[in-house]
Order: C-alpha cells, then structure tokens, then sequence
C-alpha cells in the first residue's frame, strides 16, 4: 500500500473567510432586529400608558363638570346623572304668604265642553268628568306659575258611611266635601238629587268649590291649615275662624274659576250672574261663613285679575265672620 503524498508540514485550520463574514452579518442581524423590537415594544408601551392615563383624567373631568361642588349635590348626582334628574315640585305650607295667592298670579281662560246635566248617576258621573278636566285647564296653570305640585283628584258619588278623612258631614251642611287624605270630592249622588234634583250652576259652583279645596291641599294652603287647626288645642274661636277662612276662599276659588270659564262652551255670562246674589246664599254658619261675608268673598272672585283677592287668610276678622 503506498502512503498519501503528506509531509505532515501544514498550517493551523481556519474557517473560510467567507464564512466567518457571512456567520458575523448573522449576529449583527439578530442584534439589530432584537433591538428594533424592543424600541418598538418601548414605545408602544409609552402609547398604552399614556392612552390610559387620559383616559382616567377625561373620566374625572367629566365628574368634574357635571357635579355640583357642595357634598349634598354630589351625592345626589352620583345616583342620579344631572340629564335625567328632574326637580319635583313641593307645596309652601304657608295660608296668608303662599304663593298662590300673591298678586300677579292670574288663571287663563278656559272653554268647558260639558254633556247636559241630568239626574240619574251614570249622566251625572258623565258631568263630573267632563267638568273635572276644565278645571284641572284652569287651575294647574296657575299651580306651575307658583311652582306647586299637579295631584290628581278623584271623584265619588257614592253615599259612602267612611272615607279616608273620617265620616262625612251630615247631608244637611254639606251637598258634597273633599277628602285630602285620599285627594277625592265626594257628591253622594242622594243629596244631589234631593229638593227637585240637579241645578246646574249649584252643580258647577258646588263641584268648583270642592276643587277649591283640592287647589289648598296641592298648594299647601290646607296642610298649614291642618297644622294651624292642631296648635289651637281645641280653642272653638280660633278653630272656627280657620274654617270659615278655609271654606269661603274655596267660595272665591269657585267664582274666579267661573268668571274665567264663563261665555263659551256650556257655561254662559248669563248662567252666572246670581253667583255672589244674595238669593243664591245658604244661611249663615258658624264654621262657612255669614251669608254677607260668603257673597263677599263670591264677588271677589268673579272680579277678580288674579288669585290675590282670595286670600281670605290675610283679611281681617270682620270679613270672614
């Protein structure tokens, strides 16, 4: 066998330059491309802390404007957004100094379209809601000009023993009465029927007059006499004269709302004209008022520009005697 031509005599191995070079951009390569990435992840970081940060400053901001600074309002607008929460009205318990009988507060004029008056109760329930709406035109506008509440009223014509107020009055004071604690007018259909049946005008005014009181329990008129009534301790002068002042502003109430709803639709100038009369006057008592003082208080509120001149509450002793 011969021996490979070899004299053993060869320098160290190296790695071909071209591969060293080609092994050497590699890791550049890689360094280079790492670093990119990183620089990228760096900022893309910067841009997700930063979005956050404004996001949360634009929340606060928002907080910020839309809450009032005291701590009650702040509560309130944590529960309820300031777009939807709305202010409700309350009732002013005051008599002489509420709202509704300053000067300036006026009623509109009102058309009442109202089906004919007749005797039986399903004809007479028909009158009374035909009637009730026409008030409700007449009054609630002046209610939202002194910022009182719009409570609904009810009406019954049964001859009920009870109602949530206690035991009606006797058939002999009272054709019909209002009870504040369930807001209803009662007319028990036997007292409108007696003595020849229905009138129409002592239907209007009687119904008018009842909405009368309805107007002091949602203005806060009757609540304060309540009040009133409690803190006299069962003294009869005192607790007579708030009723006499209680019963003949609804008089007034009654007679402004005709004045206003006289000369179209069913209620004529002419059907009015013996309101405020003196034959048009049940007799004297002690807790309504004098015949005198009830047609007083009647022409008052046929004349009247606005609800003023039925402040009975503010007048003196001889006018509500």
């Amino acid at each position: 066998m011969t021996a490979p031509d070899d004299s053993g005599e060869r320098p160290p191995w190296a790695p071909p330059a071209e591969d060293h070079r080609e092994q050497r951009s590699t890791v550049w390569i890689t360094v280079v491309l790492f670093a990119v990435f990183m620089a990228v992840m760096l900022v893309v970081a910067v841009l997700v802390v930063g979005g956050v940060k404004d996001s949360k400053a634009g929340a606060v901001q928002t907080r910020q404007q839309t809450v009032p600074p005291t701590s009650a309002a702040t509560s309130s607008a944590s529960s309820a957004p300031p777009a939807t929460r709305q202010e409700v009205p309350v009732r002013k318990l005051e008599t002489a100094a509420n709202p509704l009988v300053a000067p300036g507060v006026a009623m509109p004029k009102v058309t009442c379209e109202l089906p004919r008056l007749r005797g039986t109760q399903e004809q007479l329930d028909a009158f009374y809601l035909a009637l009730i709406p026409c008030l409700e035109r007449a009054w609630h506008p002046v209610l939202t000009q002194v910022g009182e509440p719009r409570i609904p009223v009810a009406v019954n014509l049964h001859d009920v023993s009870n109602t949530a107020c206690g035991p009606p009055p006797p058939a002999s004071e009272a054709m019909g009465f209002y009870c504040s604690d369930d807001k209803t007018i009662f007319v028990p259909l036997p007292r409108q029927l007696a003595d020849g049946g229905p009138d129409l005008l002592n239907q209007l005014f009687l119904l008018a007059h009842e909405y009368g009181h309805h107007v002091q329990e949602q203005s806060g008129i009757l609540r304060k006499h309540d009040m009133l009534y409690r803190e006299a301790d069962g003294d009869q002068s005192k607790i007579l004269d708030l009723s006499r002042r209680l019963e003949l502003q609804a008089d007034c109430f009654s007679s402004l709302f005709l004045a206003n709803a006289a000369g179209s639709g069913s209620i004529s100038a002419g059907l009015i004209k013996p309101v405020g009369q003196a034959d048009f006057q049940v007799p004297d008592s002690k807790t309504h008022g004098s015949a005198k003082n009830a047609a007083l208080w009647q022409k008052r509120g046929l004349k009247a520009k606005d609800t003023s001149a039925c402040n009975t509450f503010a007048a003196p002793a001889a006018e509500v005697s």
